[in-house]
């Protein structure tokens, strides 16, 4: 092997490291990227379900701005992930089997991408795990000058490494902490049998919690293609989801929304995105799999239960009239005091006033708490 013996024993502990601090697979990717006499341009991509830390996206030497046009644009039009079923689970595979050089040049992700830095579409890498729910990969992109001199180098350092990352990952499965579930269940107060995805601005899901797969699985009221977008059964729903997405991600503030959805069968369906940026969380249940930086949106969807009840439930524990209940329902669903009015047909006086009885005889001094009295309620009452 071209790369010396005591730089691979460094690159297999940092892998050996990662299983406990995943800001080590950074790490990795950088070193690996230097070690054979050139520069690879490294990547660590993937999707866990059940470590629910998907995808795994780590990327080394790659120009920022081709890696932003290819999040938004080509994520789902890489000529080489079209082929990823052909690599063997610990073996190596270059890039021209996963994708003809001639083939290669015929596409816009070569003339964009590929061509641009370098004509980097030498290279490969080995298939960590593949089965029904991962898909795990390293490798990497060198320059076609480069090829000849260094390509079967690079596959063999990947293929040395391989079984050292691949425990390193079983690692890091056994000893997931928190589950995503239960820090939903923590910070945002979703109640069981809720279906949680986490999916960027471009609607690629990133997180689905074992009853949101099933949901994915019947495709209704949402369901995803190969491409792992999230996609509604109803294109007004598609479209407004759409409209929140941008704004996620062009907005200053994290979106919320909370609206209806109805499936073929009539069954309604509760729907509630709230926007997420992981630099503003303490401590993320993702680990060091998403970035700080990254821009999310968390959705819970969950069937339709009674409203009766729950308001019940609040008047009873709060001493609030039918009306005031209502209204602080409606302003834990998101709604403003103006979408209240109108949706009571009262005024927007009526019900600033009972939004203000409501707070006192809950004992709450903003509105924000006593939406999270609410949504206590619902967890207690079933949503």
């Amino acid at each position: 092997m071209g790369v010396a013996a005591e730089k691979y024993f460094h690159l297999s502990n940092i892998a050996v490291a990662a299983a406990m601090d995943p800001d080590c697979w950074q790490q990795l990717l950088d070193e690996m990227g230097q070690a054979i006499g050139t520069r690879v341009c490294t990547q660590l991509i993937g999707f866990d379900q059940l470590t629910k830390a998907a995808p795994l996206a780590y990327a080394s030497g790659y120009d920022p701005e081709f890696v932003k046009l290819y999040e938004t644009h080509y994520a789902d039009k890489n000529p080489f992930a079209a082929n990823f079923e052909k690599c063997a689970v610990g073996a190596s595979i270059s890039a021209d089997q996963l994708c003809a050089p001639e083939r290669l040049k015929k596409t816009g992700f070569y003339a964009d991408i590929i061509r641009p830095q370098e004509d980097i579409y030498g290279g490969g890498g080995s298939m960590l795990a593949n089965d029904s729910g991962r898909m795990v990969l390293i490798g990497g992109n060198l320059r076609a000058k480069d090829r000849d001199k260094y390509e079967r180098e690079w596959l063999r350092l990947c293929e040395a490494l391989t079984p050292v990352i691949r425990q390193s990952l079983e690692i890091s499965r056994t000893i997931s902490g928190l589950s995503f579930e239960k820090w939903a269940a923590e910070h945002h107060m979703l109640g069981a049998d809720t279906a949680i995805f986490v999916v960027d601005p471009t609607m690629t899901i990133h997180h689905a919690c074992d009853v949101a797969q099933e949901m994915l699985d019947r495709g209704t009221p949402v369901g995803s293609g190969f491409n792992r977008r999230l996609k509604f059964s109803s294109e007004e729903d598609q479209r407004q989801f759409a409209t929140l997405c941008r704004l996620q991600l062009k907005g200053n503030q994290n979106i919320f929304k909370s609206w209806r959805l109805t499936d073929g069968r009539g069954q309604g369906w509760t729907c509630r995105l709230m926007g997420l940026r992981m630099g503003e969380l303490d401590w993320s249940p993702f680990a060091g799999f998403l970035t700080k930086s990254i821009t999310t949106i968390l959705i819970a969807i969950k069937k339709d239960v009674s409203q009766v009840s729950i308001q019940e439930m609040m008047q009873t524990a709060f001493g609030l009239s039918q009306a005031e209940a209502q209204s602080a329902l409606l302003l834990a669903d998101g709604l403003t005091l103006a979408e209240i009015a109108q949706n009571r047909q009262v005024s927007i006086y009526t019900v600033r006033n009972q939004i203000k009885a409501a707070l006192s005889k809950s004992g709450c001094r903003r509105q924000s708490e006593l939406v999270s009295k609410t949504e206590q309620m619902r967890l207690q009452g079933g949503w």
